[in-house]
């Protein structure tokens, strides 16, 4: 059930993204709501409903900007793939490891998405696209990844108690 709640909140997320997100820019940094959503879904559910949101995420927020159908994906799979591993690992996702794991992704998602550019002929330049939109980028996401898990979080129970009502 939580991959077929993933259509209408990513398709959310990535309008909100495409629509609001170049309204709020801090220099050429936006919030990446789609990212933090598929981040934030990852950490208490299973790996293959994770993994079906990053997919689901990442070209939702492929056809709605400039980049190669897929491109977005990559980075979001391995964050989840790597979430996944650290949720088996640690007894509990708390303040710091939240924290951690949307600083580590973020960077992660922004750097395998520029390099992917890169690699596809787009016109790249390292300093000036680390400096105005990685790191802005990293600040936004952040900020909002609390809201954000606490709303993937509040789904998620809903989720669990309405499969538990139908039993």
């Amino acid at each position: 059930m939580g991959s077929f709640l993933s259509l209408p909140v990513l398709i959310l997320a990535a309008v909100l993204q495409a629509s609001v997100g170049p309204q709020i820019r801090f220099w050429d940094g936006a919030p990446d709501l789609v990212f933090l959503l598929v981040l934030s879904w990852s950490i208490h559910a299973p790996l293959e409903e994770s993994v079906t949101w990053a997919l689901v995420g990442g070209i939702l927020q492929d056809l709605l900007s400039v980049a190669p159908l897929g491109l977005s994906s990559v980075g979001m799979i391995v964050v989840v793939f790597a979430v996944s591993y650290l949720s088996r690992q640690v007894q509990r996702i708390g303040f710091l490891w939240l924290t951690a794991l949307a600083l580590a992704g973020s960077l992660f998602q922004q750097m395998v998405t520029w390099l992917l550019f890169a690699a596809l002929g787009f016109t790249v330049r390292f300093a000036d696209d680390f400096s105005f939109v990685i790191v802005p980028t990293i600040i936004y996401n952040l900020a909002l990844v609390w809201p954000l898990y606490g709303l993937a979080r509040v789904l998620q129970r809903r989720l669990t108690s309405s499969r538990r009502m139908e039993m």
